[in-house]
């Protein structure tokens, strides 16, 4: 699980307000000292909450359990496609989830957002293991929590995807992005690849923070396009012998490239460059590239240059129009071996992104 950042409630929040009762006479009103007392208290219990709440979402989606006393008997849940108004419901809805797929959830943030809401922003992974292709099926969004600040008792939880414009239950928009991703059936090979977690999910792309990797990389021939194979083969020698250790390593995926170089990735036992074998080949470069945010697009098929192009230049536009900032370069990344057919092929764009915000500020 990803760190918690939890966000003191701004004194403006406070509810001395609702906590007067109003009276015949100044008599019958609460010391200013009370009425600090009481704000005091509720701003303690939503920051407790908050804590309860990042533990609590670990054991609920790990084992399918909660502790039952912090929610109401009548909590309402409701995301786009689903809607529960009982705390049965609520675990039930969870436990189906996880009889039916492998679920990773990572939670990013949480914190007070208002005088009775708690904002959580998270990403979940749900791999469906009853289909021959298992389609992962991956959101990003943030949590709206109701709570009653005198106790802690937890009322609603409401969930707003990213990839969504309208978020309400229940939602068209909702049900075709979830069938979108069911029917994707382009094959992630089972072999080692960059870790890296997506962040934000939209209907058209994602984005993703990688963590730092180390690469074999070799220049592109003259005049190579975006989708050119230059350098392949001499990246394949060095994998498979061709330094001066003479040692076979492992078969990674993606393989990436520009029009100016390729790479392959090297394997996570391999911990910096200077242990990755010495190439024969002096055009084979050793390299650590240090991760970072990225926006990916994806599409299937034998990637031809004017695809890719026509890929970048959509990616691109779509971060401008969402208020991003993509740096001027991109890469190819091509997933599967020759034998995959065209369908099945999983290929992406990736552009860098300059000074991302993360994570993000609660409302």
């Amino acid at each position: 699980m990803s760190s918690v950042h939890l966000q003191p409630t701004p004194a403006t929040n406070r509810r001395a307000a609702h906590h007067v009762t109003p009276a015949a006479s100044a008599v019958d009103a609460p010391a200013p000292g009370e009425v600090d007392a009481v704000a005091s208290r509720e701003a303690w219990v939503l920051q407790d909450t908050c804590s309860f709440l990042a533990s609590d979402l670990k054991l609920l989606f790990e084992k399918g359990e909660l502790t039952e006393s912090r929610y109401s008997p009548n909590i309402v849940f409701e995301d786009p496609i689903t809607k529960y108004n009982s705390r049965e419901g609520y675990v039930f809805n969870v436990r189906l989830l996880r009889s039916l797929f492998n679920i990773t959830f990572d939670l990013h943030s949480i914190g007070v957002s208002g005088p009775d809401a708690i904002t959580a922003t998270w990403t979940m992974e749900m791999l469906f293991w009853l289909l021959p292709w298992r389609p992962n099926l991956v959101f990003t969004g943030r949590t709206v929590y109701k709570v009653d600040p005198s106790s802690g008792l937890i009322l609603s939880h409401t969930d707003y995807w990213d990839a969504l414009q309208r978020n309400a239950f229940l939602s068209l928009e909702g049900v075709q992005h979830v069938l979108r991703m069911f029917m994707q059936v382009q094959v992630t090979p089972s072999i080692e690849s960059p870790k890296y977690v997506v962040l934000k999910r939209f209907k058209d792309y994602e984005i993703r923070k990688y963590e730092p990797y180390l690469v074999a990389e070799t220049p592109m021939g003259a005049g190579a396009g975006p989708a050119s194979g230059s350098g392949f083969s001499e990246l394949a020698r060095y994998l498979f012998g061709g330094n001066e250790q003479a040692a076979s390593m492992e078969m990674t995926t993606p393989v990436f490239s520009t029009q100016q170089a390729m790479q392959f990735v090297m394997g996570s036992r391999y911990s910096d460059v200077d242990s990755l074998p010495a190439p024969s080949d002096p055009r084979i470069a050793r390299k650590r590239e240090e991760g970072g945010f990225a926006a990916a697009i994806r599409f299937a098929g034998w990637p031809l240059d004017f695809e890719v192009v026509q890929a970048e230049r959509q990616l691109r536009d779509l971060l401008i129009r969402d208020g991003l900032r993509p740096l001027p370069s991109y890469q190819l990344a091509r997933y599967n071996d020759p034998s995959t057919p065209p369908a099945l092929r999983r290929n992406e764009v990736l552009i860098r992104l300059d000074d991302f915000a993360w994570p993000p500020q609660l409302p």
